[in-house]
């Protein structure tokens, strides 16, 4: 059995970015591959700053590693050029292990903002409620969620998160995010792979 372990970034990923990973193994036939249960370790960040250290603990799960954080930080430009930095330091620590990674921009929830249908049920939002064209461009789409949810309600990641994850729609999601188009893709790469 394939083993994936995912480097997540907060309390509601710990639950949220599991969920998502099983049920895209499971729609593509993968029953084989075991999730385990993530490393929380940040923002992105905090992850740079210390990624050798938290890359060497993950190896010591013998999986495949998979990192899944939201791109959204001051200093943060080009998704690919953090990523290649991130993936030449792994391989200087150990070589040709199998290690992807999986950016969200600007975050998460944006995932929610481009597949619409599974926000609107699980927060029960009315059915005309409009959502941005653009995911990628709202910074704060956990503040844009709990704007659209009625008066003295608010998003909760660690309420809400995991949820509407289990209710997403990945045809749809495909259509419209390039970003979880590349997390697809990197899940599956992985658990074709077996550590060496």
């Amino acid at each position: 059995m394939n083993r994936i372990l995912p480097i997540v970034e907060g309390d509601g990923d710990l639950k949220a970015v599991p969920i998502l990973l099983r049920n895209l193994l499971t729609f593509h036939g993968l029953h084989e591959t075991q999730i385990l249960p993530p490393h929380k370790r940040g923002e992105l960040p905090k992850v740079t700053a210390g990624f050798d250290n938290y890359f060497r603990m993950a190896l010591k799960e013998n999986a495949a590693i998979l990192l899944v954080l939201d791109f959204d930080c001051e200093y943060c430009d080009c998704p690919y050029q953090e990523a290649e930095k991130l993936y030449r330091r792994a391989q200087s620590i150990r070589n040709n292990w199998p290690f992807k990674i999986a950016f969200l921009v600007k975050e998460f929830e944006s995932l929610f903002l481009a597949e619409t249908q599974a926000a609107k049920n699980v927060l029960s939002l009315p059915p005309d409620t409009g959502f941005p064209e653009n995911p990628r461009a709202i910074r704060d789409a956990k503040g844009w969620l709990s704007k659209a949810l009625p008066k003295g309600s608010s998003y909760k990641p660690t309420v809400h998160q995991a949820k509407i994850t289990a209710h997403l729609k990945f045809e749809k999601l495909r259509d419209t995010s390039s970003d979880f188009r590349h997390l697809e893709n990197a899940l599956l790469h992985l658990a074709r792979t077996n550590p060496a």
